[in-house]
């Protein structure tokens, strides 16, 4: 009777885990092949009930989905988009149309380690203003993301990431007084104080310890762009926005320690880098 009860529960929380999955047609045009990080990157129509039309890389985990794909080929897609992850578990090509000019990406002027990161103004989630510089003293972990980015390995991941960061710092007296964390939005339009409240709120965020934060919207630009961070913007939209991600750790004297590239460090590896910096 409990080997029955056991395998019950089992199967039930199978089930559940399985409920948590959702599925999506999605119909767009390869921009993009990268077999080695498994992934193809999409310029798509509106996934309805679920985002609008963009341009960004969706993962796939059978890598013979990518076999045969090329830029160009018109594409109809299934997307399972799960509580912490997103891919492609189906590819089907329909035609193929060549691509017209790709976006220039935008200029960059790439910090190398030890160098001292530009000075920028913010504006946090309670509508305060600061330099970066005021916040000299401490070691800052900033990475960059906006409110309205909705697969679950991107921005969100980043959130998750910072929320278990924050936690093993507040647990650490030693860390607690040294140590800033900055999520920065590059979508000051529509992420103002009161929207980047709510979702500092809504994410765990301790104010003691961790900001969100914008700025004007060049400015944001131009600092971002020092750590590689691209953002592509096809239309006035938020929608319009692609992105990578990339995550920097700045030394208390101002001065770029290391940066995390993607969605693929864990919060074990930036605490890591956070104990061994001054």
């Amino acid at each position: 009777m409990r080997t029955v009860f056991t395998l019950f529960v089992v199967s039930c929380g199978i089930c559940l885990a399985c409920s948590r999955a959702r599925t999506y047609t999605l119909r767009g045009q390869v921009i993009a092949v990268d077999r080695g990080r498994q992934e193809m990157t999409i310029k798509h129509e509106d996934i309805h009930g679920f985002m609008p039309g963009m341009t960004m890389p969706f993962k796939v985990r059978d890598a013979r989905l990518l076999e045969g794909r090329e830029p160009g080929d018109l594409v109809e897609a299934t997307l399972v988009v799960e509580d912490a992850n997103a891919y492609l578990s189906s590819v089907e090509r329909k035609a193929h149309v060549e691509l017209t000019a790709p976006i220039p990406p935008p200029r960059m002027n790439v910090l190398e380690p030890g160098q001292r990161v530009p000075d920028v103004r913010l504006t946090d989630e309670s509508g305060t203003m600061r330099m970066l510089s005021d916040r000299r003293g401490r070691i800052v972990a900033v990475t960059f993301t906006y409110t309205r980015c909705p697969m679950p390995d991107f921005c969100p991941r980043m959130d998750q990431h910072f929320k278990r960061v924050q936690g093993e710092i507040l647990a650490d007296a030693g860390m607690r007084d040294r140590i800033a964390l900055l999520t920065v939005s590059f979508d000051p339009a529509f992420d103002t104080p009161q929207v980047l409240a709510a979702h500092a709120q809504r994410v765990g965020a301790d104010p003691r310890l961790w900001h969100f934060v914008t700025g004007e919207r060049d400015a944001i630009a131009a600092f971002a762009s020092a750590f590689a961070i691209s953002v592509i913007r096809e239309g006035s939209n938020a929608a319009d926005i692609t992105h990578n991600l990339r995550t920097a750790v700045i030394a208390s004297d101002g001065t770029l320690l290391t940066i995390f590239n993607g969605n693929d460090w864990t919060p074990a590896d930036l605490i890591h880098a956070l104990r061994q910096a001054h």
